[in-house]
C-alpha cells in the first residue's frame, strides 16, 4: 500500500507540472494488480465584486487628501492621531516662556499631483480614543465622535505635496550592523497656536504626574488631533511619521556660574505605534455602480472593492467522494486599463484568498496565510502568464469545505472566498512574516466568471 501512495504523489507532481492541456488526461494504470487512476477535471467558477467600504487598518502610516478618479470616483482620506511623551518626561526647571508649537508631517511618497493646491485643517479631540475597541482601527471610524465640529479649529494650512510649503530633507541612520542608510523625506510644518503650547506646559507645572507615561499624558494633557482636508482635489499623502514640537526659552548657567543665560530649547511628542492612529476613508457612490458590473470584477484599494469567488464545492464532492484531491488551481486574469487618467493607479502586487466569513478576523488577528483556508498569489507582470494572479493549489481548502458540508457545520458563505489586495513583509529568507490590508491607491479589473462564461478551477485527483 505504501507504493500506492508513492505512485499517487508522483502522478500528482507530474500532472501538476503540465499546463492546461492536462484537462484531457484520463485513467493511468500503474499496476494491473494494484491500479491507481489519476486525472484532471475542470469545474466552473463564478465571481463577482463586493463593496469593501471599511478595512482593518492598524498601521503607522496616515493618509491625507482627496482624489477623484475618472473610473472609481471620489476618495477622501483623513485621520485622528494621539501623541505620546516618554515615561517620566521632564521640562527644564527654568522655562521662562513657551515660544512656538508646531506639527510636522513627514512623507516619502504620495499619489497624484505634486503641485496641486490643498487645504488641511487641524482640530483637537475632546474625547479619548478607546484603545480596546476594534472599531477604532477600521477605516469607517467616525471622527465626529471624538471632536466638536462646532468649535473653531486650531489651524488651517494651504499646502502641496512638493510645493513651496513642503521641505525636502535626507534622513541618515546606521543599523545594528554598522551599515549607513539614507531616506529622502518631505515634510509639512504646521504652525499651531502658541496658546495650546502654553496650556501643554501649564499642565506640567500643575502636576508632573500628567507626564508620568503616555496614558496620563493623553488623559490629562492632549487627547489628540483630527487632521483632514477642507479644500482641494488631486493628491493623497502617505504620511510615515508625525511630531508635535513645543519650543521655549529657558535659563541656563552662564560663564559667570549664574543661571542667567537665556537659551532656546524644544521637546518632541511623537505619534508612535504605542498610541492610536486611526485612518478614516470615504468613497463615493460610484463604487456601488461598479460592483454591479457583469463585464469584469474589480479590486480597488484602499477600502474600495474586493472580488468574491464562489467555489463549486458540492459538484466536486459529488464527483470525487472517494478520490484523493492532489491539487486544485485557479488563475485570475487582469485586464489592461482603458480609462485615461492623469495619474494611473498602481497594480496590486499580492492577493490574499481567504474564506469570506474570515475576511475580517484574518487581519484583526494579524494572521499569516496557512495554505489551508487562506492563500497568497503574486501578480505576474511578464512572460506567458503575464497579467495574472495564480493560486496554484487550493485543494486543502476544497477538502476542508467538503468535510464541513459532510459534518453539517457549514455557514451561509461556506463555499465563498474573497480576493483582497494586501501588502506583505518578508524576512531575509523571503518568507512572508506579515500581511496587512493594502491601503495604497491601487486597482485592477479581473476577468469575471459568470454562469454562461465561468472561470475554470482545475482539479487533479487520484482514485485507488
Amino acid at each position: 500500500m505504501k507504493l500506492k501512495y508513492l505512485y499517487a504523489l508522483l502522478l500528482a507532481a507530474l500532472m501538476y507540472s503540465c499546463d492546461d492541456s492536462t484537462t484531457g488526461i484520463g485513467d493511468s494504470i500503474i499496476s494491473e494488480e494494484d491500479p491507481i487512476s489519476a486525472g484532471a477535471k475542470p469545474y466552473p467558477v463564478e465571481t463577482g465584486s463586493i463593496l469593501a467600504d471599511s478595512v482593518y487598518a492598524r498601521t503607522n502610516t496616515a493618509y491625507l487628501g482627496k482624489y477623484t478618479d475618472p473610473q472609481y470616483g471620489e476618495f477622501n482620506a483623513d485621520f485622528i492621531a494621539q501623541f505620546t511623551c516618554t515615561d517620566n518626561f521632564e521640562f527644564p526647571e527654568t522655562v521662562q516662556e513657551v515660544t512656538k508649537l508646531q506639527l510636522n508631517l513627514y512623507y516619502s511618497t504620495f499619489f497624484g499631483d505634486s503641485l496641486n493646491s490643498m487645504i488641511l485643517q487641524v482640530d483637537t479631540l475632546d474625547t479619548i480614543i478607546p484603545e480596546g475597541e476594534l472599531n477604532t482601527f477600521y477605516t469607517s471610524v467616525d471622527p465626529k465622535k471624538y471632536y466638536n465640529s462646532n468649535v473653531e479649529p486650531l489651524t488651517r494650512k494651504a499646502y502641496a505635496a512638493k510645493g513651496p510649503s513642503a521641505v525636502d530633507t535626507v534622513y541618515t541612520y546606521t543599523d545594528s550592523y554598522g551599515y549607513n542608510y539614507s531616506t529622502n523625506y518631505t515634510w509639512q510644518n504646521i504652525k499651531l497656536p502658541v496658546s495650546l503650547g502654553k496650556y501643554i506646559y501649564q499642565k506640567y507645572t500643575e502636576n508632573k504626574n500628567n507626564y508620568k507615561d503616555p496614558e496620563k499624558f493623553i488623559q490629562n494633557v492632549l487627547k489628540g488631533f483630527y487632521i483632514h482636508c477642507t479644500s482641494g482635489d488631486g493628491t493623497i499623502l502617505y504620511i510615515d511619521d508625525m511630531e508635535l514640537i513645543i519650543s521655549y526659552d529657558y535659563l541656563t548657567e552662564s560663564s559667570t556660574g549664574e543661571v542667567d543665560s537665556l537659551v532656546s530649547g524644544s521637546r518632541v511628542f511623537a505619534a508612535t505605534k504605542e498610541v492610536i492612529q486611526a485612518n478614516h476613508f470615504r468613497n463615493s457612490d460610484r463604487l456601488k455602480e461598479l460592483v454591479q458590473s457583469k463585464e469584469c470584477t474589480y479590486l480597488k484599494t484602499p477600502a474600495g472593492i474586493f472580488t468574491e469567488v464562489t467555489l463549486p464545492i458540492e459538484e466536486i464532492a459529488e464527483n470525487h467522494e472517494s478520490d484523493t484531491l492532489n491539487a486544485a488551481s485557479i488563475t485570475f486574469t487582469r485586464y489592461n486599463e482603458e480609462e485615461d487618467s492623469p495619474y494611473e493607479m498602481g497594480i496590486p502586487q499580492y492577493l490574499l484568498m481567504v474564506r469570506k466569513d474570515q475576511m475580517y478576523k484574518f487581519f484583526e488577528n494579524n494572521s499569516i496565510y496557512d495554505g489551508k483556508t487562506s492563500f497568497i498569489a503574486q501578480y505576474v507582470s511578464s512572460g506567458e502568464s503575464a497579467n495574472t494572479y495564480s493560486f496554484t493549489n487550493i485543494a486543502p481548502l476544497i477538502s476542508y469545505c467538503m468535510n464541513e458540508k459532510k459534518n453539517g457545520t457549514v455557514t451561509d458563505d461556506w463555499n465563498k472566498v474573497v480576493l483582497i489586495p494586501v501588502k506583505v513583509e518578508t524576512d531575509s529568507n523571503s518568507s512572508i512574516i506579515s500581511i496587512k490590508s493594502n491601503l495604497d491607491m491601487e486597482s485592477a479589473r479581473l476577468k469575471i466568471g459568470t454562469e454562461d462564461n465561468p472561470l475554470t478551477l482545475q482539479v487533479l485527483y487520484t482514485t485507488f
